[in-house]
């Protein structure tokens, strides 16, 4: 056969010819392309937004601040199976190109130009690191172009091992998760160095198509492109035959749930308070591309079991009472504030401050409006026991008598400059002891007292025991005619509790950049502003309305036999239902109502509505615990009291008890009530026995 050796030099000159043009008319074109594109020094100093990731205070993630949620891993800490499938799946010349694949594009070039479009990408791993980091998803020639060239660069910036390290932390896993650390913890609850092969396969399947391989939007279709890459792994040599065998069928866990990527983690209130506080002192750059570390205060378990119950209790008030409207019937999508009945929560640590965990609505869905921390309510009679320790202060002791009777006072506050207030149900006891007063909530008990020690100073004691906002010297404000929130009347209890050491609520313990780096270290900051005589008489008294006043049915109906003190509130119309109440070791507050200042439903009081969601918390979280009573500080001595009168008794007191006293001022009297034996009444007690009788019957 003759060769046409001029025609073949004629082609080889046409050849180059047309080789040279291209490459002529290419360098204008890459040349501009180039102009917006980063420098080489850019691209190494180049560092991706990492989240920002907080614990709890036993240092288990709970939550992550994040513009991409990314947790960078290095690749020497991974099985080679876990990266050597994204190099299998997505780019196998990868170890042997200059960060383009000229087959790969000459045979997608051909496809896109015979559909006149781009239908099928070329894009080697350091391409897609490229796009990843500096370009958007577009699909154009022009990116194509500008992702060929940085690509390029980032070949001459860094080694291959640096190059799949940041592929595999950068790459899109799904929504808002980037890298594969981040999609392991989130999709599984572990590491990616503990990932079984057909658990890399399911998460190196997602980036083809993040929104249909999403295991979470659409296991069944994950889960037929996790064997498919299974099968490229044993093909290729990541994985052995044996291995395949092995992990063929097994169907991967999916851990998360639906209702936490929803609702933004298990206390979104809690976690409301931490931005506010780190944005306003770091700024948002540190917070959702920093990668550091907050660890808070609060404890998963009692924030879960708030949970439960308050969402409890709710739903179980929608269907028994005449709430309106009901939970159920509020459709998110109108963009109108709920209107439904709503609750909130906050537990804190007596000793330290810590808040251990807090509700602060319903729905954080719904609305973000935190009624814990946000919220000015009026708390009714829970405001009492600061007028109660103001008077322990001044010298009165529980045993001292006070008149519940009919009373009409000045009051600047009414619009008749005459406010007569009365009690709640309508009944007055005559004389009656201080601890009788405030266990029963009498109103008008509490009234006269005031009126003994002066509004002053009842609005000084709220204030220094914790309340923030200007408690005016008013009479009404004994009764709670004033508006506060949750957080401070939890804070002014555990004052109380701690036996007179006022805290600063605490969220954050410890913040952290992301090289370890401590910011900042939070210490309980502790002040004493009561001494331990006072707080202990006073919770002595809170006691009683747990034991036998209006807060009984913590022990008769929740039984919760814990020591325990707290007290009751309610305001006028069923408005608001309060019971804050505390052990030796943590307070907690519970409010219910309407955002709306209106009435919850006719007898919505503080002990039927907020005491069951506080007994039930406390009775879970002390099953299995030794009760522990209030210690009695030194200074504090008991004395054997009548119980009518309050003081020493006679041979003739039908009932005594031991009352406690401060040092120094116990009584000296004796009982003047009783001073003879008392007349039979055989029927008389008879029927008391029966009406005692039925009363046990009703409640058992």
């Amino acid at each position: 056969m003759r060769i046409d050796w001029k025609g073949l030099l004629w082609g080889i000159k046409w050849a180059f010819i047309t080789y040279l043009v291209i490459i002529l008319l290419s360098v204008p074109v890459i040349i501009y392309l180039s102009r917006d594109l980063p420098s080489l020094d850019e691209i190494e100093r180049y560092r991706a937004p990492v989240s920002t990731k907080v614990y709890d205070r036993n240092g288990k993630l709970i939550y992550e601040f994040h513009e991409e949620r990314r947790t960078p891993v290095r690749l020497k800490d991974l099985p080679p199976y876990v990266y050597n499938t994204f190099v299998a799946l997505e780019d196998r010349k990868f170890y042997s190109h200059w960060g383009i694949d000229p087959d790969r594009i000459l045979k997608a070039m051909v496809k896109n130009l015979l559909a006149g479009r781009i239908r099928e990408g070329a894009s080697t791993i350091t391409q897609q690191l490229a796009r990843n980091m500096f370009l958007t998803h577009e699909r154009t020639f022009k990116r194509k172009i500008k992702e060929a060239i940085l690509a390029v660069k980032i070949e001459r910036a860094f080694s291959k091992e640096e190059i799949l390290e940041r592929y595999i932390n950068q790459v899109n896993m799904g929504g808002n998760i980037y890298g594969i650390e981040s999609a392991a913890q989130y999709y599984f609850g572990k590491s990616a160095r503990e990932l079984n092969p057909k658990e890399v396969a399911m998460l190196a399947g997602i980036p083809k198509y993040p929104s249909r391989y999403s295991p979470l939007k659409n296991y069944n279709a994950s889960l037929e492109r996790a064997n498919f890459v299974l099968k490229v792994m044993r093909d290729q040599g990541v994985i052995s035959r044996e291995e395949y065998e092995k992990w063929k069928d097994y169907r991967p866990e999916i851990v998360i749930t639906r209702a936490a990527l929803r609702y933004g983690g298990v206390a979104p209130y809690f976690m409301d308070e931490v931005r506010k506080y780190i944005i306003e002192r770091y700024g948002e750059d540190f917070l959702y591309k920093g990668g550091g570390k907050i660890y808070t205060t609060l404890d998963i378990r009692m924030q879960k079991l708030a949970n439960t119950l308050v969402d409890s209790f709710l739903n179980l008030y929608d269907r028994r009472y005449p709430t309106k409207p009901k939970y159920k019937d509020y459709d998110p999508r109108s963009g109108k504030p709920p209107q439904y009945l709503q609750a909130a929560m906050v537990v804190m640590d007596n000793r330290t401050g810590e808040i251990l965990a807090m509700v602060g609505g319903r729905n954080y869905f719904h609305s973000q409006f935190n009624r814990a921390t946000q919220a000015y309510r009026q708390a009714g009679s829970a405001f009492k026991p600061f007028t109660y320790a103001a008077a322990i202060e001044r010298g009165y002791s529980p045993a001292d008598i006070v008149y519940d009777l009919p009373i009409s006072v000045e009051d600047p506050t009414s619009k008749n400059k005459k406010w007569t207030p009365s009690n709640y149900d309508n009944e007055y006891l005559g004389a009656i002891t201080l601890r009788k007063a405030l266990a029963l909530s009498k109103n008008l008990a509490t009234i006269r007292l005031l009126m003994d020690i002066g509004p002053q100073a009842a609005s000084e004691m709220a204030m220094r025991l914790g309340i923030e906002e200007e408690v005016p010297p008013y009479y009404s404000v004994a009764l709670g005619a004033i508006e506060v929130r949750l957080i401070e009347m939890v804070n002014a209890y555990s004052t109380i509790a701690s036996y007179g050491y006022r805290k600063r609520p605490l969220f954050i313990t410890r913040v952290e950049d992301a090289n370890g780096i401590i910011l900042e270290e939070n210490a309980p900051r502790r002040i004493l502003v009561l001494d331990s005589v006072t707080a202990y008489i006073t919770i002595s008294m809170m006691k009683s309305v747990v034991d036998g006043g209006t807060a009984i049915d913590a022990r008769r109906v929740y039984k919760f036999f814990h020591p325990a003190a707290g007290k009751t509130g309610t305001t006028d119309e069923y408005r608001d239902a309060w019971f804050i109440g505390f052990t030796p070791d943590i307070v907690a507050g519970v409010w219910v109502g309407y955002d709306s200042v209106r009435t919850i439903f006719h007898g919505a009081t503080g002990a039927k509505v907020a005491l069951p969601i506080w007994a039930s918390f406390m009775k879970e979280i002390y099953r299995d615990s030794i009760p522990k009573d209030f210690p009695v500080p030194r200074g504090v001595v008991f004395v054997e009291v009548c119980k009518e009168s309050g003081k020493l008794p006679t041979p003739y007191c039908p009932k005594t008890y031991q009352e406690v006293f401060r040092a120094g001022r116990e009584p000296t009297e004796h009982c003047n009530i009783h001073t003879s034996p008392p007349v039979s009444d055989t029927a008389s007690e008879s029927i008391e026995g029966d009406i005692l009788e039925d009363i046990l019957r009703k409640v058992h």
